[in-house]
């Protein structure tokens, strides 16, 4: 068993009421710093996953969930699975697989994944537009996708990798980052003031 797995251990729970026994019925493993991108037939969001099982996960949201709606998880570039809400208590919600996995067979994947040169961390799509200060003055650019440390944005050909940068958004708020990459337009920048994880949740948010 790989060191990824291995790092990953049961969950240790309280006494479980009844209900919550009706709800686990596999091994779940805690996982840590580990996010999901989470389609509904809405919005998509990234939203933090506190455990999984062959049957199952939690994910850590306070975007409202009804029960039985159908959920595209994400959890990689070539992991994605399909499942349906069982609960939202609030702040968790529970899902249920359309097909049980292999649980242990895909942590060790998406660890690999995770170590692989070039890997990219999940990002959410967005469409929207931000105010962008440097040292060659006020630009407006328009966001194709953020993460928590992160943004993707398309530009008038101003900026340049190592560039400091600021970004404001229309909600208002702004985080500092410096440039990363800049090809034909589009930039990536990489945010020193990272963006806290429940505005993540909702694209909507944007």
């Amino acid at each position: 068993m790989s060191s990824v797995v291995q790092a990953l251990r049961p969950e240790i729970f309280r006494q479980p009421s009844r209900e919550e026994v009706e709800r686990r019925g596999a091994t779940r493993y805690r996982t840590i710093f580990r996010v999901a991108q989470v389609r509904r037939a809405h919005d998509v969001g990234l939203w933090r996953v506190r455990n999984i099982s062959d049957e199952g996960m939690m994910l850590l949201t306070w975007v409202p969930v009804q029960k039985g709606e159908k959920l595209t998880l994400m959890l990689s570039d070539k992991v994605t699975l399909a499942a349906t809400a069982i609960w939202w208590d609030g702040e968790r919600c529970g899902v249920a697989f359309d097909e049980p996995i292999d649980c242990a067979a895909l942590l060790e994947t998406l660890g690999e994944e995770q170590r692989a040169p070039g890997h990219r961390p999940l990002r959410l799509p967005v469409d929207t537009r931000a105010l962008a200060y440097c040292d060659r003055g006020l630009h407006t650019v328009r966001l194709s996708d953020i993460s928590q440390h992160g943004a993707g944005f398309s530009h008038d050909g101003c900026f340049y990798p190592g560039m400091a940068t600021k970004l404001h958004f229309e909600t208002g708020e702004e985080y500092r980052g410096v440039v990363r990459w800049n090809e034909n337009g589009r930039a990536g920048m990489f945010l020193t003031e990272p963006i806290p994880s429940e505005k993540l949740e909702s694209a909507l948010r944007f």
